[in-house]
């Protein structure tokens, strides 16, 4: 039976900043599934693995120098709230950090029923040339999509504003959920790290605390700098 997946919200307290997490429940009960959420499988018995599998810039979505010494890693839902939130700093590290690059990688939290839609509209824009340019402008206008019965007319006025160029193709790729794989990667991935909500973040290989500021994240990845 698969993991339901339900909001908990916890707040911790770091340097007098409230930090909040979506959280996945272990409790086994059977998964709501939406029309594009139920094309995620969750396998429960997927082996585990101690940090993410190594950056590849030609899989990978990244900013910055694909041959950068180091590698910070979010894992993320596209209809998280505080991924949304933390999104403007997080995109800041390649030019905040030394020598490193900013990977994006997903972890669909399937109690949010926009986020598999959201990610393939990312993918689809991206299969165009704007991966970026639509996940940022899906992050940012969060809160106008997430509660739509289907934000596709949403999205296809976001590819018009953004200038996909093929907005019909960008349209019917995520209809036919062309695009899935970059998702069901994350989430196996999410699985086999045993994470337990979004965002949740590593620095060359290692787990990093939340933070709020790019000062903290800073100060929590210096021990694993590579200089």
């Amino acid at each position: 039976m698969k993991k339901a997946i339900t909001i908990i919200v916890i707040v911790l307290v770091a340097l007098g900043v409230g930090i909040f997490l979506f959280i996945i429940s272990p409790e086994q009960q059977v998964q709501p599934a939406g029309n594009y959420n139920a094309a995620i499988v969750q396998n429960q018995n997927i082996a585990a693995i101690t940090e993410p599998p190594a950056f590849d810039p030609s899989v990978d979505h990244y900013l910055g120098n694909p041959n950068a010494k180091n590698v910070f890693i979010e894992y993320g839902d596209m209809q998280c709230p505080y991924c949304a939130e933390f999104n403007p700093q997080l995109i800041q590290i390649p030019s905040k950090f030394p020598d490193t690059a900013f990977v994006f990688r997903y972890f669909p939290l399937l109690q949010h029923p926009n986020t598999v839609e959201a990610g393939l509209a990312a993918e689809a824009a991206g299969a165009q040339g704007k991966y970026w340019e639509m996940h940022d402008l899906l992050l940012a206008n969060q809160a106008k999509w997430e509660n739509l019965a289907d934000p596709l007319d949403a999205f296809v006025q976001y590819a018009q504003q953004i200038g996909v160029t093929d907005v019909n193709t960008f349209k019917n790729d995520i209809i036919n959920k062309k695009y899935l794989q970059p998702m069901q990667k994350g989430e196996d991935e999410s699985f086999a790290l045993k994470l337990q909500g979004t965002p949740s973040y590593f620095f060359n290989g290692h787990v990093l605390p939340l933070e709020t500021t790019l000062d903290g994240l800073l100060q929590a990845a210096q021990p694993y700098l590579k200089n």
